[in-house]
This record gives structure tokens, sequence and C-alpha cells, in this order.
């Protein structure tokens, strides 16, 4: 079989114009010519030297066509011979060279094919039509062996093709050429320069957008491959390969609904495969499209009864939904397809905290870990124990036993000290969460300085002074995010929550301008104009606030932290109460669990008057935010306009509770005070109510 060296634009345009020249000469001269029988008569244009050079050319391709597709000797030997006839005739040809050194790299004959490439370039340094084969060659060269490839030869590929760029600056060809090269090379920071110039002199050609894209994947430039696949499937890709990356990525930047349409496409347009509905199936269900991910789970577990992968998420979803006897179902199909299953273990902790059953939870995990204790653990074994840890770690957390939390994970990182910045982070959320907020602060400052280039630590550093009132020092602390590697977006963005958190609006103003001038992605413009509609907002510019969440919402209406944020900031001011409860609606119509929307519903049916489904909502916002101070609030206004006085006065008395225990930066001093006066109200009112039997009695004696 002929080696088939590249597939060099150069090489593919030589071949077809060999092809070319062979079939006219062959139409344009009588058949007897080709065996010496010339007519009488007839034109004797063979006898001229040009003539004869056309002749023994398209013999010496035909030849060489043979030898491609026979690799017999005798072939070669003949094609060599008829080009050299050829070369003789015409020695200034460099279409015949070209083709004799396609004839010689595809016969494993280098040193002749550079040999004639030298020749030519000896004499026209910048022919590029003879350095876009012999790249073509080299790179083929190098190829040839993938188990030890040679890197000389990709040395030598991508000097041909550097120079063909110096030459050609403008074809994009080139730079696609050179930018793949450059990723054998294992230069993927130049191969992305190159490659990003070949897409701006072409914006069309695909392969270049392709070759990017996927080079972005490969450095974990994931937004910005996201872009340029949505590029090549708008200029009407339909190739399944492509829109399976574009998939994969929306996954991995965590656009679950994208990924979830994306393969809802490939599934309509005949890519019914097995793996493309596994993966609607999982994005589904992480997007909360829980009703319709239950259902493919259903039919996949038709089909393949013995995978526990879908009896899991099918438990999972049923939990979430609070069908505890079906997600219990589902858990012990799966267990007895996979009775060793970490998930599977905890999902079942999981069922009995949703149950309400946190410290039966919180004894079956304690029970496990200390049943498997070990000197030594193999690598499975010990993954599985720092899982188990850290599920143990929340679960005290959410019992509100911090100290039981912080050791469990605390045992994490004296198991495998490179997972100590993560277990750090929960240790510093633990006291957060527990209002220990000096022992927060204390944490973090250690770890942070522990290690200086963890972006996590100095962000969760920068909110917790920031919390705490510190205003300079969390601004420090957001630097020190830039010197870890943070981008300025991401820096920006925390400066500008520091400053609002102030109270200082035009500085955090200031910083949401820098971060919008950084913005490149649709992904960034919605982080941006998020924070933007908060800081307003804290600012009581209202309208300015509305403006930007309604922009926001333009360009992501599924947004369900803006849509949230907007029907909130409504109900608050008791205005556009039925836009309100749509907008909050529809965000947990995205996700029924969310506390804060559950919340937030419940004040828009309280605004309403709808005082029956407020508590409802209220309640069921309160199973989740035991210790938040604006539930309370809430809880207590509603149990007091339906006269449930003393149930009132307990969430009202929490709530400033709360208020009290709440981050510095956090407390609302009008609420605070709110709060003082109604329960002061509701003392003297209830006083009054103990007195008048008194009166009464006093009048009848």
């Amino acid at each position: 079989m002929a080696f088939r060296y590249a597939d060099s634009g150069g090489a593919l345009r030589l071949s077809a114009l060999g092809r070319a020249t062979a079939l006219a000469c062959l139409l344009a001269n009588p058949l007897g010519l080709i065996f010496g029988q010339q007519r009488t008569g007839e034109s004797d244009t063979l006898t001229e030297p040009r003539g004869q050079s056309y002749y023994h050319f398209a013999l010496g391709h035909l030849y060489h066509q043979f030898v491609e597709q026979y690799g017999r000797p005798e072939y070669y030997d003949r094609a060599v011979a008829e080009y050299e006839a050829a070369l003789a005739k015409d020695p200034g040809s460099v279409v015949i060279r070209l083709a004799m050194m396609e004839l010689f790299a595809g016969t494993n004959r280098l040193a002749k094919a550079v040999g004639l490439a030298d020749e030519i370039l000896e004499k026209d340094a910048e022919n590029v039509e003879v350095r876009r084969l012999l790249g073509g060659i080299y790179r083929g060269y190098y190829g040839r062996d993938r188990q030890s490839p040679k890197r000389e030869y990709l040395e030598k590929a991508i000097d041909q093709f550097e120079k063909l760029v110096e030459l050609e600056p403008d074809n994009p060809a080139n730079h696609l050429d050179l930018g793949r090269l450059k990723v054998l090379a294992g230069d993927p920071r130049t191969a992305t320069e190159i490659l990003r110039r070949a897409v701006e002199l072409e914006p069309g050609n695909l392969d270049a957008r392709v070759s990017l894209a996927y080079l972005l994947l490969e450095r974990g430039r994931i937004e910005a491959a996201i872009t340029e696949l949505e590029r090549v499937v708008e200029q009407g890709s339909t190739s399944r390969q492509h829109l399976n990356a574009l998939a994969g990525a929306y996954e991995q930047a965590g656009r679950t609904e994208d990924a979830a349409d994306l393969y809802e496409r490939l599934i309509r347009e005949g890519g019914n495969t097995l793996r493309v509905r596994q993966r609607l199936a999982e994005n589904l269900f992480r997007s909360g499209r829980l009703e319709r991910a239950l259902g493919l789970y259903a039919d996949l577990a038709e089909v393949d009864p013995q995978e526990a992968e879908y009896f899991l998420r099918i438990a999972m979803i049923q939990r979430s939904q609070k069908n505890f006897d079906e997600a219990r179902e589902a858990l012990e199909r799966a267990q007895t397809i996979d009775p060793n299953s970490l998930q599977v273990e905890l999902e079942g902790i999981a069922l009995l905290s949703a149950e309400g059953r946190v410290a039966d939870a919180i004894e079956r995990l304690a029970k496990v870990l200390e049943s498997g204790r070990k000197d030594e653990y193999s690598p499975n074994e010990l993954r599985r124990r720092l899982m188990l840890l850290e599920r143990l770690g929340v679960l005290y957390r959410e019992n509100g036993e911090p100290g039981r939390a912080v050791a469990a994970f605390e045992e994490i990182y004296a198991l495998d000290g490179d997972l100590r910045p993560r277990a750090l982070v929960q240790v510093i959320e633990t006291w957060r969460m527990a209002r220990d907020f000096e022992r927060a602060e204390l944490e973090a400052s250690r770890a942070s300085d522990d290690f200086p280039d963890n972006i996590v630590l100095a962000n969760l550093l920068a909110g917790i002074l920031s919390d705490r009132g510190k205003t300079k020092q969390a601004i420090k602390a957001a630097e020190r995010m830039a010197a870890a590697g943070a981008d300025d977006l991401e820096v920006a963005l925390a400066t500008a929550r520091i400053y609002g958190k102030a109270k200082q609006f035009e500085k955090a103003k200031q910083a949401l301008d820098r971060a919008s001038a950084m913005v490149r992605t649709d992904q960034a413009r919605i982080a941006v104009l998020f924070a933007f509609g908060s800081m307003h907002e804290r600012a009581k510019e209202y309208d300015k606030a509305e403006a930007r969440f309604r922009e926001l919402l333009k360009l992501a209406p599924d947004n369900s932290g803006a849509l949230n944020y907007l029907g909130y900031m409504f109900a608050d001011r008791g205005m556009h109460l039925d836009e309100a409860h749509n907008l909050i609606q529809k965000a947990l119509d995205l996700e029924p669990d969310n506390g804060a929307y559950l919340d937030s519903l419940g004040w828009v049916y309280y605004r309403q008057n709808k005082l029956d489904l407020a508590a409802k909502f209220l309640e069921k916002s309160l199973e989740q935010y035991k210790d938040d101070p604006v539930v309370h609030t809430h809880l207590g206004d509603v149990y007091f306009k339906l006269g449930r006085v003393a149930d009132a006065k307990r969430h009202w008395s929490r709530g400033l509770e709360e208020w009290r225990r709440s981050a510095p930066a956090e407390r609302d001093a009008g609420e605070v005070e709110s709060l003082r006066r109604k329960l002061a109200e509701l003392e003297v009112s209830l006083a009054e109510e103990d007195q008048a039997p008194e009166q009464e009695h006093g009048v009848e004696r």
C-alpha cells in the first residue's frame, strides 16, 4: 500500500493538477501517439520538446497512480523513468519536480524528495507550493510511527509552515496547518494564537474554528471553546461530533439546560444512541427538569435493569419530590445490583436526612465509618472514607454541631494532606454558618497564609472580612485572589461585593464598570448584570436595579436567581404583585426546593393577603432556613395577621435574636428596629388584654 504522508492542501492540489494534466494530454492527442504510431498528415506537436515533456509526464503520472494502487516496483521504475524523460525535455518545470517529490515521499525515498525540494528552493526560496508539499511530507513522516514519532520531522514541518506564514501571512490555510503542528509540538498557547488568526482571516472556515475549539477544550478554556463551537453550529455544521463536543462543553461549564437541549436535538436528528439518552437524562436531572428525567431513567432501566446508576437517579428524584416510599424502593434495587456502591450508601443517608431523621443519618454514617476504620487503606477504601467523612461533617453542621463537624473535616486532611485546602474551606464555612465569625476569620486567615495560591481560600477570607465590616482588609484579601491567579473579572466582581456590603456604592459601581469592560462571554455578562442589579437594590436605586435585572432576563430568561431577585424586590415594595408572583413562581419551577424562593413566594402571598398560602410557603422555607431572621420575621407577620399572636411573638423574637447573631455587614438596622417596635407594641397590647378582665370584674363588684 502506498504511503500517505499527509492531508496537506498542497499535496492534494498537486494530485488534482497531475490527474488533470495527464487526462488533458491523453484526450488532446490521438491514442496512436502514445504508442509511437503517428498518422500521416497529423500534427507533430509531440515532436516539440514541451509536447514531448507533456507526453512523458502523462505516462509518468499514470504509472505513479499504479504505484499508489498496486505498489509494484516495476511501476515505480517506469514512473521515475517517464518523469525524468519529461524533465529532460523541460528542465525548468516545477510541476514535474513536485510530482516526483510526491512519488519519492510516497515510496519512502525521503532523501530524494528533499533533494528535489532543495533544488527548487535554491533557485526560488519563496516557492510556496514546494514548501507546502515539503511541510506535508515531513508531517506525514512524523506521524508514521505513532508509538515513537520522530520529533525532528515535526520540527522540520513546523519550519516549512512558519516560512509559509511569512510568505503568505493572509492565507488562513497556512495558519491552520501551523497551528495544528504547534499542538502536536506541545505548544498550546502559541497554537491558540495561530488558530485564532486563521479564524480572523476566514471566519467561515469550519476546520479552523473546530481545531481552535478543541484546543481550547484541552486547555480548560471552556467558555471560549463554547463560543467557537456555537459559531461552528450556527454556520451550519450538522456534524454529530461537533454537536456532541458542544454538549460536553456545556456540561463542563455547568450549563446543563443548554446541554440537555442539544442532546434532545441529537436525538431528533437521528442520534438516538444509548450514550446520548444517558447524557440527556443526566442533564435534565441536573437542570431540575425532574419529571422528564424520571421518565427517561425509567425507560433506561427497562432497557438495562442491571444498571444501578439508573435506579440511583430515580431514587434521588423521588426523594427530591418527597416521594420517600418510591425513593426507598428504587434505592433498594440499586443496592441489590451494587451493594458496595458509595453513591448508593450516600443516597441512603440523604434519604434519612430528607425524612427529617438527621440523627439517624448521622448514626448510620458514623457506624459505617467506625466499622471501616483501619491503620492503612487501599486507594479505593481511602477515597470512600474521605467522601463519607465529608458527608458526616456536613450533617453535623446541618444539625448544629459545629465542633463535631470540624473534627470530621480535620480527619480528612489528616488522612490525605493534599485535601487540606478543600477541607479547610469546609472548616471555615462551618464556623461561618455557626455565626462564630471571629473563629471563621482566624481559620480563613491562617489557611490563606498557608496556601497563598488558592483562589477559593482568598475569596473566602475576603468575604468573611467583608461580613465583619473590615472593608480595607477585605479589599487586600481580594487582591490576594489576583496574586493567586484569579482573572481580573473575578477580582473586580469580588471587589464590588465588598464595597456593596460596606455601602460604599460609588466604589462598588467603579469596580463593576471595570468588570463590564472585561466581559467577553454571555455568562460573564450575566454575572456583571446580576452584580449591578444587586448593588443598585442595596443602594435603594430600584429603577436602576429593575433595568439591570430586566436586561439580564432578556439575555437569560431562565436565570432563576434574577427571576427571584426582581420578583422579591417588587413584593417587598408592594408593587407589581401579579408580575412578582409570576417571576418567583417561574424561579421555583426551575428550582422547586429552593428555600429562598419559597420565602419570596410566601411574601408575595402575604402582600396579596392570601395568608394561608403565605404561611404554607414560609413554613416550607423555614425547614431549610431555620436561622434566617428574614424568614422568621415574614412568618411572624403572617401569623399576626392570622390572629396567631403567640406564634407571631415567637417568630419575631427569634428573628430579632438571629439578626443580633448575624454578620455586622449583613445586619439590617431598619429591620432590627422594626422588629423591636412590633414586639414592644405586642407586649403593650397583651398587657392591656390581661388587665381588661380585672377591670371588668371590678365594675361587677
